[in-house]
């Protein structure tokens, strides 16, 4: 019978789970949202309210004038346009939040790609301090310190190595000098 933990392959045992969450950014973003709908809702209550006042007071002096039509109709129509008005700034606060997301998300995915070709270029150099303060900026801070620290710690096994070859030591310290550096390496 074979385990849960036999099934898990180095590769399985490390995957990392998507969040796709950003609290400082989307907390503004649902603030300001929850905030217009609440205007809009107060708005479109008081128009509306405006808008039947009139109808009435305009009904309750037409009483011995010809009638100007069903009540329902107008009040429908005056529905249907505030509901426009809401329905199309609703709209244009979505497309303006996208926006905000669109230029926030590409500002850290320029970052990150950045610190990336440096890695990719083997500059491991210090890292400029990022102006936007981001979860996948720091870790990616944080691996690249951790991994100049790593490399370091090669070149300096590689040179002890090599100051071993030219002084011609046993093959037995060659060979845990040889272990020593093969535990850095991935």
């Amino acid at each position: 019978m074979m385990s849960a933990s036999a099934n898990v392959t180095p590769r399985t045992a490390y995957r990392r789970s998507l969040h796709y969450v950003d609290r400082s950014v989307q907390r503004s973003l649902l603030v300001a949202m929850v905030a217009l709908e609440a205007v809009l809702v107060a708005a479109s209550t008081w128009f509306v309210y405006w808008r039947l006042s009139d109808m009435l007071e305009e009904g309750l002096y037409r009483v011995h004038l010809a009638p100007a039509g069903p009540a329902l109709t107008a009040l429908a129509q005056e529905g249907y346009s505030v509901l426009g008005v809401f329905a199309v700034l609703n709209v244009l606060a979505l497309l303006l939040a996208e926006g905000i997301w669109s230029r926030h998300e590409n500002a850290v995915l320029r970052d990150f790609a950045a610190r990336i070709g440096q890695t990719r270029a083997l500059d491991f150099s210090g890292d400029a301090k990022s102006p936007r303060r981001h979860e996948v900026l720091e870790l990616v801070v944080a691996w690249r310190a951790a991994e100049r620290t790593r490399f370091a710690a090669i070149r300096e096994q590689v040179g002890k190595l090599d100051a071993a070859v030219a002084a011609g030591v046993s093959a037995r310290e060659l060979r845990m000098s040889v272990e020593r550096l093969n535990l850095l390496l991935p």
